[in-house]
């Protein structure tokens, strides 16, 4: 697993892949910037499972709006660009793990 920031160049990367976790976050949230070391750690646990693609909201404002997002962080399962589910506003590493396990992305 590893991070990727959206940027205009690789936007596409949101639909193109088959199935994806998409953090939408901004910089001045503060439980944004709490919340990274626990994604950063959980992607280097399960480093072959899947990637997270980090969208910042202040950036692409209408992907998620078009995603539904309205309260941040939340993390998103998308398959071929279509949301699935949402976590919203995690609380603990605990509770991201038990999400991953029930969409089956880590055992």
């Amino acid at each position: 697993m590893s991070f990727i920031t959206i940027t205009n160049e690789n936007v596409n990367e949101v639909k193109e892949r088959e199935t994806v976790v998409v953090e939408f976050w901004a910089p001045w949230c503060g439980y944004c910037k709490r919340l990274a070391p626990v994604l950063k750690q959980v992607a280097k646990e399960h480093a072959e499972a899947f990637d997270i693609l980090q969208i910042n909201i202040d950036e692409f404002e209408t992907l998620a709006e078009a995603y539904g997002i309205e309260t941040i962080p939340t993390l998103a399962l998308l398959h071929h660009g279509k949301a699935q589910d949402a976590l919203i506003a995690p609380q603990s590493k605990h509770e991201v793990l038990a999400f991953l396990k029930e969409h089956k992305l880590i055992a």
